[in-house]
C-alpha cells in the first residue's frame, strides 16, 4: 500500500485535487505498518535481552541506516528503449 500510493504521489503535483487526501493515507498506512511492527514484528525485549547485546544491536542499526537506500531501485531495464 505505501509503494504504491507513493508512486501514485509522484506523478502528482500538491495542488492536483487528491493530492493531500493521498498524504493522509500514505501517513495512515505508515503509522499501521510501525505500530505492527512494534508490537508483533519486534516487541520490545524487556529483561531478556542483555543491556550490552541492545547497545551492540543499536550500533549495527545505526551503521546500517548509513548505507541503506534512501528510494526505492527501479529494477531491471525494459527491452524497449527509453523506458525502465
Amino acid at each position: 500500500m505505501v509503494k504504491w500510493t507513493l508512486s501514485e504521489l509522484e506523478k502528482m503535483k500538491p495542488e492536483d485535487e487528491r493530492y493531500d487526501a493521498k498524504v493522509q493515507i500514505l501517513m495512515e498506512s505508515v503509522r499501521h505498518h510501525v505500530e505492527e511492527e512494534q508490537e508483533e514484528l519486534f516487541p520490545r525485549p524487556g529483561g531478556c535481552w542483555a543491556t550490552n547485546l541492545l547497545f551492540e544491536l543499536g550500533d549495527r542499526i545505526e551503521k546500517a541506516k548509513k548505507i541503506a537506500p534512501t528510494r526505492p531501485h527501479r529494477g531491471p531495464r525494459t527491452s524497449r528503449p527509453g523506458t525502465w
